[in-house]
């Protein structure tokens, strides 16, 4: 059996991480900014690769459909 951390359970742990990632950074810190900025890359770039990975599965579906035989 693998212990190898499963897809699902790692998009999970990354989300977690991404959100606590300004957690306690108040108006008085002087790093919010490029923390918050950190963040919103992280999340731009999360956004992006689920956007990408779901258009190569809708690109996957369409070759499977020219590829199934017809009937009739």
């Amino acid at each position: 059996m693998s212990n190898q951390q499963s897809l699902a359970d790692a998009a999970v742990e990354t989300l977690a991480a991404v959100r606590a990632m300004d957690n306690g950074i108040g108006l008085d810190n002087p790093e919010r900014h490029v923390i918050r900025d950190l963040k919103r890359n992280a999340e731009a770039l999360i956004a992006d690769a689920l956007r990408r990975a779901r258009e190569l599965a809708y690109a996957a579906d369409a070759i499977r459909e020219l590829h199934t035989p017809r009937e009739g």
